[in-house]
Formats: structure tokens, sequence, C-alpha cells
């Protein structure tokens, strides 16, 4: 029913910085959680090969293999439940589903909005959104199979709260919908997302659902070594989950950017965990 597929690699590297975080979670117990639960789990671990690593063609050969991992996880019938370094490794996703319509509802820190050209650092972690959308690495994102950008409509970001001043201006110029963690902090989960989700079925009904660990507040779930202040609590993510679960089909999700390295009380693990759980929940009673 759930097809969990690791995906290690954090700007290139294997099993490095928050590329960790997938072995972490399933040496934790993700798989037995959610078989515990009732839930017919297969497990993969994606590994591409590189005769002369670096991190873009890396990246791309990665986005490529998990477009692969996700399109094989279809066609058996199961649902890609993906444990992830990198939050662009949901480009490599929306690929391998192979269906036109679906939306994606990503929830993170950061808006990811950047491009190489207005990037001052390069990161291409800092570009997951404008590549989903078909901003940027146009000619690179051709070579993933079975992808085609999403519609800035068909997008929802959730908890932002770190941005770049150029992403401030290209996300008010785009048709983007987005809740900040600030209206989340001043409203709670449910009057802050109810608005935007139903004007989101109105679009699609089938959703990618993108979970980046740092959300979360630091204070409560240390994600990794960006940690901007504020976010949200575990429980507000989880309450979040279930709004979206109420109203759309989960074609897929994917858990990103942690870190173990920034966890030494275990908070984020269990976090992780919590939501592993639940999407593990929502897919095994939608298949009843």
């Amino acid at each position: 029913m759930i097809h969990l597929i690791q995906v290690p690699y954090d700007s290139g590297h294997f099993d490095a910085r928050m590329g960790r975080g997938p072995s972490h979670l399933v040496t934790h117990g993700a798989a037995e959680r959610l078989r515990g639960a009732g839930v017919t789990v297969c497990e993969s671990v994606l590994r591409v090969e590189n005769n002369f690593p670096t991190e873009t063609a890396v990246t791309f050969d990665v986005l490529r293999g998990t477009a692969s991992a996700v399109r094989e996880a279809c066609a058996d019938g199961m649902v890609p439940l993906v444990l992830a370094g990198n939050c662009n490794t949901t480009v490599g996703v929306v690929g391998g589903l192979q269906s036109p319509g679906v939306g994606v509802i990503w929830l993170d820190a950061h808006a990811d909005f950047s491009t190489p050209e207005s990037s001052s650092t390069g990161f291409i972690d800092g570009m997951g959104v404008a590549m989903l959308t078909g901003r940027c690495w146009t000619a690179a994102i051709r070579t993933i199979p079975g992808f085609a950008p999403v519609p800035d409509e068909c997008v929802l970001l959730v908890g932002q709260r770190d941005f770049d001043d150029d992403e401030v201006k290209r996300l008010e110029a785009s048709a983007i919908n987005m809740v900040p963690w600030l209206a989340i902090a001043e409203y709670g989960v449910e009057r802050a997302l109810v608005g935007a989700l139903d004007e989101l079925t109105s679009r699609v009904g089938r959703v990618h659902l993108h979970l980046d660990m740092d959300v979360h507040n630091p204070d409560l779930a240390p994600a990794n070594h960006f940690r901007p202040p504020g976010g949200l609590a575990p429980q507000q993510t989880i309450a979040a989950v279930r709004m979206v679960a109420e109203r759309f089909e989960l074609t897929s999700a994917s858990v990103a950017a942690y870190d173990p390295k920034w966890d030494d009380a275990g908070d984020t693990l269990a976090a992780a965990l919590a939501l592993v759980d639940v999407i593990g929940a929502v897919i095994r009673d939608r298949r009843r």
C-alpha cells in the first residue's frame, strides 16, 4: 500500500547532513510503525552512480532516479512516501506521478522560490518551488521522465517565515497562494488554512504533500542548521495534514530536510515519525 522510498542526498552528497535523515527515520522504526498500524509497506533506497560527482549533476541524477522509483511504485499500486534529504526531491516525485492535475501543498519554513539568477548563494535546494513551477533549470528538468511544471494556482505554500527580498517580490507577482507562519500564529491552523485549502479544491482533487521538517519551531523540533525562529508546533503540522486529508486524495507525500545532528533530544525524530503515522493512517483508511 505504501512504498517507503529513501532519497538520502543533500546537495549531491549521499548520506550527509540532511541526507542522513531518511536512514535515521527508518532505523528508528518508520516502516515498522506503519506495518504495526496495518499498512502494507515495501522499502527501497535510491543510490545514483556518477563517475565524477558534482552538486548540480548529481542533484538531477537524483531527481531522475526519484521519478523512476515513484513511477514504479505507482505502477505497482503503491502510494509513494519519500524520505528525502533535499526538498527539491519533490520535483522528481511529481515527475514520477505522471499525472496532470495534481496539486502540491508545500509546508516549509522557506518559500524555496529562488532561481540561479536571483540566488546569492547558488543553493539549489532553495529553488525547489521555482523548479516545480517551471521557472528555472528548465533544460535539465526536461530530462526528468514525466515531469511537467505545476501551474501556480495549483500550488499552496504553508508555514513560510524566512524569505529573500527577491522571493517576496516574485511570489507577489505569481499566482501561488501562501499561508505564512504569521497567519497561523495569529489565527490558528484551522482559521488560517481553511480558505486556502477550500480554494485549492476548486482546482484539484489530488495532491502531493510536501513536509520540510524545518516548518517547525526549532525550540520544539530543531530540524536542521537553517533553523529560522518561529514556526509551527508539531501538533499544528499534524492538524494541517489532517485538514489536507479531509479535502484531497494524497497521491504521494515527502518528508524532507531532517538532519539528526541538530536533534539531540529526539524531538524532531518524534515529530517526523508522528507525521509518517498520520500519513500512513490516511492512506490506509482511503484504500479500505
